[in-house]
């Protein structure tokens, strides 16, 4: 909501009370019950995730991505290094995972919001305070572009696998 970043710890302290004034739900969330993977990320890096859980949902038809003008597209746009682990990953034996729509694989936007789409189903339906705290954690266009992929025919718990597997690929590699 803010044109510039927040710096400083005063700034932070200010941004947070207009956030819970804003959003008094948000003083009842328990931690517990989000997703253990993204609860203590950094917003870059749990929006990488975002794209690394996207992508393994896809990684049979991201076998196909073989180009090396695509794979630098995808590493500079979705993750470094990872386009050929997600493609030898045991994930690429089984059909994509319907997520609603079709997806471009190289579009850092797209993947964000794919992966994020998956990681409120992977919350369920009974947690609209932790849907909230995961909305307001990524920027208003991802939310936006993630209504297409409403990927309301994945099981939670095939888009908690996903999340979780996207982070153990993730663990040790800087974001």
């Amino acid at each position: 909501m803010r044109p510039r970043p927040i710096r400083g710890e005063r700034a932070l302290a200010d941004a947070t009370a207009r956030l819970i004034v804003e959003y008094p739900q948000l003083t009842r969330i328990d931690l517990r019950q989000t997703l253990p993977c993204v609860g203590d990320l950094p917003r870059a890096a749990c929006a990488r995730l975002f794209r690394v859980s996207a992508a393994l949902a896809c990684s049979r038809s991201l076998r196909r991505v073989v180009t090396s003008s695509d794979h630098l597209a995808f590493a500079r746009n979705v993750a470094p290094q990872m386009l050929r682990t997600i493609q030898k990953h045991a994930r690429a034996e089984s059909d994509d995972l319907p997520l609603g729509a079709s997806l471009n694989f190289l579009d850092r936007r797209d993947m964000t919001a794919a992966g994020f789409a998956l990681s409120l189903r992977g919350l369920g339906d009974g947690g609209e305070v932790q849907h909230t705290w995961l909305r307001l954690r990524m920027p208003r266009e991802i939310v936006e572009a993630a209504v297409r992929f409403h990927a309301r025919d994945v099981t939670i718990e095939d888009a908690r696998a996903l999340l979780d597997e996207a982070s153990r690929l993730m663990r040790g590699e800087p974001c």
